[in-house]
């Protein structure tokens, strides 16, 4: 399954509060997860696709967690 602009479906971290999505010169795209600026439990870029998080937040969610890392 492709993401946007034929990029590998990244998992949770494309609908995830706490990724910012990093696109380089050549186009390709990188999901850093931004709670790994705090908790070592995190990979600042997680191999994609990511299908469970503990850290998990759906964009637009400020409640629970879903999943586990």
């Amino acid at each position: 399954m492709k993401g946007p602009g034929n990029s590998p479906d990244p998992g949770l971290c494309g609908r995830c509060n706490h990724v910012r999505v990093i696109v380089n010169r050549n186009g390709s795209r990188f999901y850093l997860c931004e709670l790994a600026a705090e908790d070592p439990r995190f990979r600042r870029y997680p191999p994609i696709p990511v299908l469970r998080c503990s850290g998990f937040q759906a964009d637009g969610d400020l409640g629970e967690e879903t999943g586990s890392r």
